[in-house]
């Protein structure tokens, strides 16, 4: 059977829960924040020159006689 703990007790744990949750919180938001930016950053001018260049040469097929 689970064991009583007092209010307090439980009361401790949570807020012992909650500093632990956002210190963890705090250094893993920024990571992640910044590896999605760099993706952003990098995938966005390359999907947009991906878009150029496949637009540019079905342009040029097209004139094929």
């Amino acid at each position: 059977m689970m064991k009583e703990y007092p209010m307090v007790v439980r009361i401790l744990a949570v807020i012992g829960f909650f500093l632990v949750a956002s210190l963890i919180l705090s250094i893993v938001v920024p990571v992640i924040s910044s590896l999605i930016g760099l993706f952003f950053k990098i995938a966005i001018p390359l999907a947009i020159a991906y878009v150029l260049v496949n637009w540019l040469t079905k342009r040029r097929d097209r004139r094929t006689y």
